[in-house]
């Protein structure tokens, strides 16, 4: 059985929407599995009920009102994201556990600050860092940077609905936001990783990367 006497790591994965981040999620547990290592695999927006009522409105099944939508946008996901750290996150570190989550609150900052227009200056940042302040560190995010057109071809191979954010002109100032990550989440441990190489590739890079953090 995996063991859980060594301490929880929390790492998220990140990148614009086609850029692979719920495949290499899956695939890195496997590989931590592999390592007799307990893990863990959530996403954001959560399985709870704000994450829900999220899900809905980024599949349009529900909407709000659009005059300030980025800025509702970022109060639910930070809601959210609160709920999903206290009932899932922390209990699965405190066991030892590796969590992986799809997406965490620098998704929050690139897509409400991509999607906010003339709003989205130096004090809309400071204020979408401000209602994540209570949330737990990542001790490492993977930005997985792909091209526009290459996530484009991909999530149309999905044959999925579009949502709300899956517009051409949005991904790609999503993409510019995501290379210099960095300055959205000063002070976090980011690693990027070229997402439009072979799956494989990807796969090998990320292990190279996250591994340390595992084995340390």
């Amino acid at each position: 059985m995996p063991t859980s006497t060594r301490a929880g790591r929390f790492i998220v994965f990140e990148g614009i929407d086609g850029a692979g981040t719920t495949t290499q999620v899956q695939r890195y547990s496997q590989h931590v599995r592999r390592m007799r290592r307990l893990v863990h695999i959530t996403r954001e927006p959560s399985d709870g009920p704000v994450g829900a009522l999220l899900r809905l409105a980024l599949a349009g099944r529900t909407t709000f009102g659009s005059a300030h939508l980025a800025q509702t946008m970022a109060l639910l996901f930070a809601a959210d994201r609160l709920d999903h750290g206290t009932s899932e996150i922390m209990p699965f570190l405190r066991d030892g556990a590796v969590v992986l989550s799809d997406r965490y609150d620098l998704s929050s900052l690139a897509y409400q600050w991509a999607s906010a227009g003339q709003e989205a200056t130096g004090d809309f940042c400071d204020w979408l860092r401000s209602l994540n302040r209570f949330a737990r560190r990542p001790d490492i995010t993977v930005v997985l940077d792909v091209s526009p057109d290459k996530a484009e071809q991909r999530r149309r191979e999905r044959h999925g609905a579009v949502e709300l954010y899956e517009v051409a002109s949005l991904q790609a100032k999503l993409a510019e936001l995501y290379r210099d990550a960095e300055k959205l989440m000063p002070g976090d441990h980011i690693v990027h990783v070229a997402g439009d190489q072979p799956l494989d590739a990807v796969s090998a890079a990320v292990v190279e990367v996250l591994d340390p953090i595992i084995k340390r």
